[in-house]
């Protein structure tokens, strides 16, 4: 978001060192974790073959779904804690922090069971076909059953960022990338244990994470610490308004490959379903950069938003938006002019020209993906609860909804390629008078300065 008052150079100076403090490990560990989706791609298009790479695709929705409740809990927990602890309120800070531990755990473990149970139905409804049902299941088998390692992985990565340590959330996850990578090899190409091999590899990495994020606590350097004394249902709710923007957004991304295969599928068939099995896992590493710039920020916003230092949540919204403007473009014209060096390393060679027009269609959305994105989790740090609820819902399910659906009936399968940049566009231009609206209460109001952590 961006501000029509000036700011304070020193104020300014004084947040972009902050920003940047957070932002580089995120930004690391964004990297590292791109090397890992690719490498799921990679080890599966080669052990297994375009079906392997289908029912990858409709395994993501299993992703989706334990990431959706992961942020909800994590980025709620991390901008509640944020700005209570700006108000100088830490005994309800570390109640926060208690009863969102107790929630991952209850709720991670009932997801576990779940999914594990109903595993098969589930493959069906995320658009496993009869030819790719055996391959999606054997890989969501191992993901499913240690679901819950995934979920506080997620949900930690964030909580102890905010917590003031990104250097241990880069650490953990690049290792934990790493040995993903490694386990993808070993269990794929030199053991053929295919697509569970794969799964298996996906899970393990997430439990290395979470093994190395508990080390924020075991080595004092948390400022959140457990309760006895943590049930309280209001801040729970607060919690949960405070993720929900994160939350939906997630779990539209399910729907949208979701949304997509079906389009697909009718207007064009399984291999472009495999094409945009690449092409959603290459969107999921450039969302993750987004949404790492935005979590950089989370921090900032939310402990100044706390401590009444709007000056402060002005600057970090202008250098946050910065941030988005070029790296969205610049992963945008890299993607554009690297097509034909991308899809051959991923696709069979028949597959390649259709794979690079249809990459070229695609991600004419992501300069404004970037920037929506970011906006998003601004509001959020700001505990703008409706704005990003309706937003979200808006992005995530109605505009991509109602453009596939329009798209593929007048251009096919360019349609369907288009649709996403019509729902960002149309996103970002709804999302604009919002903004100006929250700058303007922002530029209203008086700039107090007491203490920050």
């Amino acid at each position: 978001m961006t501000a029509s008052v000036s700011i304070d150079p020193a104020v300014r100076r004084e947040v972009q060192s902050d920003y940047f403090r957070y932002l580089l490990p995120t930004l690391i560990g964004q990297i590292a974790h791109s090397f890992y989706c690719m490498a799921d791609v990679f080890f599966v298009g080669a052990a297994v073959g375009s079906d392997g790479l289908a029912a990858l695709n409709v395994a993501l929705p299993v992703f989706t779904l334990f990431s959706a409740f992961s942020l909800m809990v994590g980025v709620g927990t991390a901008t509640t804690a944020s700005i209570l602890t700006g108000q100088g309120q830490t005994q309800q800070t570390n109640r926060v922090f208690t009863q969102s531990m107790v929630l991952l755990a209850v709720v991670g473990l009932t997801l576990t069971l779940l999914t594990s149970v109903f595993i098969v139905p589930l493959a069906r409804v995320f658009g496993a076909t009869d030819r790719i049902l055996t391959e999606a299941v054997d890989y969501m088998r191992p993901i499913n059953l240690l679901a819950f390692a995934y979920i506080f992985s997620g949900a930690l990565g964030v909580i102890i960022r905010a917590d003031g340590n990104p250097r241990l959330v880069m650490i953990a996850g690049t290792t934990g990338n790493i040995c993903n990578i490694v386990l993808d090899y070993v269990f794929t190409m030199k053991l053929g244990m295919g697509m569970f091999g794969a799964g298996l590899a996906t899970i393990l990495g997430h439990c290395v994470a979470v093994l190395l994020y508990l080390l924020h606590f075991a080595l004092h350097q948390n400022h959140l610490h457990l309760t006895r004394n943590f049930f309280d249902p209001a801040a729970c709710v607060r919690v949960l308004r405070n993720g929900i923007g994160s939350s939906i957004l997630e779990l539209s991304a399910g729907l949208i490959v979701l949304l997509f295969n079906i389009a697909l599928l009718r207007v064009s068939g399984e291999a472009a379903v495999a094409i945009f099995s690449v092409l959603s896992n290459i969107a999921y590493v450039g969302k993750g950069v987004f949404n790492g710039m935005a979590q950089a920020a989370q921090p900032i916003l939310s402990t100044s938003y706390g401590a009444g230092r709007y000056d402060r949540v002005r600057a970090a919204n202008r250098c946050t938006m910065t941030a988005a403007a070029i790296f969205s473009t610049v992963i945008y014209l890299i993607l554009v002019l690297c097509a034909g060096f991308i899809m051959p390393v991923f696709v069979e060679p028949s597959l390649v020209p259709m794979g690079i027009r249809a990459m070229r269609l695609y991600f004419l959305a992501f300069p404004f993906t970037g920037l929506n994105t970011v906006m998003m989790y601004a509001l959020q740090s700001l505990e703008k609860v409706r704005y990003t609820s309706v937003i979200a819902v808006l992005r995530g399910v109605v505009l991509i909804s109602a453009a596939l659906m329009l798209f593929s009936v007048l251009w096919g399968e360019t349609g369907v390629w288009l649709a996403l940049f019509a729902a960002e566009f149309t996103t970002y231009a709804v999302f604009t008078p919002v903004r100006s609206k929250v700058d303007r209460s922002l530029n209203q109001a008086p700039a107090l300065r007491p203490a920050l952590r």
